[in-house]
């Protein structure tokens, strides 16, 4: 009771708040709190239908259904009475994909029954301003989706007139129907799509051009599917292959594009003139372009892709891939670069074009093979003869081995747990070390090689003239000295370097400190400070 008595203490703004990010069945419970509650909820503007509040077993899914039904109408008929509704959000959970559906678009009597149309069909969802349809099976967003989603719905039916915020997820067809209906979205600023099966590229570009100030668009999983009159016969390019997808963003500033897929063209061609941040994760199985001069305001670029080592010429078509994509911004700021197979980087455009010629900041995050150290080191010298101005380089490197990596991608959870395995029995045998320090004079080997293919006796403009801070995260061990090897070229070869910070990736007590890196830091010209990596600011 007491703690009630606190929230009731709380500001009516601060309560309305409160509610608009809560169920809608939990929300009308709290009218039963005191007189004071009984029409706060009404006045939140808010309608969250969750099925997560309704305890029902699978098999009684229909009696579930009607009770969703009717509390979404009465919700919505109370806002109406009351405040305009702001914001309106699906939540549908269940244990199997059946199960969504028959929930979704299935009535008792067997017959189809849209639920999302039927409440978007409702008069006070016209007034809408943040929209969110989300289905999923089991207990979290991204396991488990359905290849082929749940649900049709018609971009046309949506309440367009105020939406500013819409984020559609595992949908299975989402298209603008019927065809002749005009579709506008004057108020639109945010537009994300996740793991939709069947979107038209002709539709969505009808809604980007309705919808003049929007600003993120975002397409996590959505497959872009073509119509015949997308691709005409006469489109193809001069070897035969299909033309690339064109996607005109002429607003946007923030544009995801996440494992996305493409049918009849090879690849996609953007037109983002505004854009200023750009994130890409995929294969890099079909290349993507964005014109330089289109790209004069694009700050920062995220690009993470993951890909099987299998065959030669897949390795060649990804470097390819990936350095045809890295000429799209040369006007980039920051670069966050994230792989498993970093040795494809080492061949890339000739180096008096210099992709990268305005990057301040370069994030790289990357497996290599312990055994390919020539093709690692070969492919950091490219990436800093393509970097003459910067001065920021953040490096983290794993060693990586055919079991971390699965058949078809690289499963980061995996690897975090392997490694994690890893550093606790390093961490044990350190304190062995230390608990038998009296007996056993510790001993470590100084001799690591200087020589690194690629690197050595290379000169680069980045660590003459701008490079002033490394951070470097790598994992030494016995068989690998790769990470110390370049900690120390760098400590040898930044003349203007003012910090560098390392972490060896694991909780050794001393085992781990390098002392050839330390008087090789220690008797360097450019007097730098060396720091832990946590203390980075």
């Amino acid at each position: 009771m007491a703690g009630g008595d606190r929230i009731s203490d709380l500001p009516d703004d601060l309560l309305h708040r409160i509610l608009y990010f809560a169920p809608v069945k939990e929300a009308a419970s709290t009218s039963a709190l005191a007189r004071r509650w009984r029409s706060l909820w009404l006045s939140s503007g808010a309608v969250n239908l969750d099925t997560r509040s309704y305890h029902v077993p699978d098999d009684n899914l229909y009696g579930k259904r009607a009770t969703f039904v009717r509390d979404a109408h009465a919700a919505l008929d109370a806002r109406d009475r009351h405040c305009p509704l702001r914001k309106l959000t699906f939540h549908v959970e269940g244990h199997g994909w059946d199960t969504i559906q028959v929930f979704l678009c299935i009535s008792d009597d067997g017959l189809k029954d849209d639920i999302v149309g039927f409440v978007l069909s409702h008069r006070a969802a016209r007034s809408v301003e943040e929209l969110c349809v989300d289905a999923y099976v089991g207990r979290h967003p991204y396991e488990d989706r359905c290849e082929s989603g749940y649900y049709d719905l018609s971009l046309a039916s949506l309440p367009s007139m105020n939406l500013r915020r819409l984020r559609i997820s595992s949908c299975a067809s989402l298209k603008v129907l019927p065809a002749s209906a005009p579709v506008a979205f004057p108020r639109l600023e945010e537009l994300r799509l996740h793991f939709c099966t069947d979107v038209p590229l002709q539709d969505l570009q009808i809604v980007v051009d309705s919808a003049p100030h929007l600003a993120v668009l975002e397409l996590h999983s959505v497959c872009l599917s073509s119509s015949e009159n997308d691709v005409p016969g006469d489109a193809a390019t001069h070897d035969g292959s299909p033309p690339p997808a064109k996607l005109r963003c002429a607003a946007v500033t923030a544009l995801v594009m996440s494992d996305c897929t493409w049918t009849n063209w090879t690849g996609v061609e953007l037109d983002a003139p505004m854009l200023r941040c750009f994130k890409y994760n995929g294969n890099f199985r079909e290349p993507f372009a964005l014109k330089p001069q289109e790209a004069a305001n694009l700050t920062r670029v995220d690009m993470e892709y993951f890909s099987p080592d299998m065959y030669y010429y897949i390795e060649n078509n990804t470097c390819a891939c990936f350095w045809q994509c890295a000429a799209s911004f040369s006007n980039a700021r920051v670069l966050k670069l994230k792989t498993n197979q970093l040795e494809h980087l080492r061949h890339g455009p000739e180096l008096n074009k210099m992709p990268f010629r305005d990057l301040e900041r370069l994030e790289l995050e990357a497996q290599y093979k312990p055994g390919r150290s020539k093709h690692t080191g070969a492919a950091i010298a490219h990436l800093l003869h393509c970097c003459p101005v910067i001065r920021e380089l953040r490096l983290n490197l794993s060693t990586s081995t055919a079991s971390e990596i699965k058949s078809y991608g690289y499963d980061g959870c995996y690897e975090q747990d392997v490694l994690a395995e890893k550093d606790q029995l390093d961490f044990n045998k350190s304190v062995n070390h230390f608990l038998r320090r009296r007996f056993k004079n510790p001993t470590m080997s100084c001799e690591v090689p200087d020589y690194i293919h690629g690197l050595t006796g290379q000169s680069f403009t980045c660590l003459q003239t701008s490079l002033r801070c490394v951070s470097l995260r790598f994992r030494r061990d016995e068989s690998n000295r790769f990470g110390v090897r370049l900690a120390k070229f760098l400590a040898e070869n930044a003349l203007v370097l003012e910090e560098m910070h390392i972490d060896d990736g694991n909780q050794k007590i001393w085992e781990h400190i390098n002392h050839v890196v330390g008087r090789s830091i220690a008797g360097s010209a450019s007097g730098f400070v060396v720091l832990p990596l946590e203390t980075r600011k």
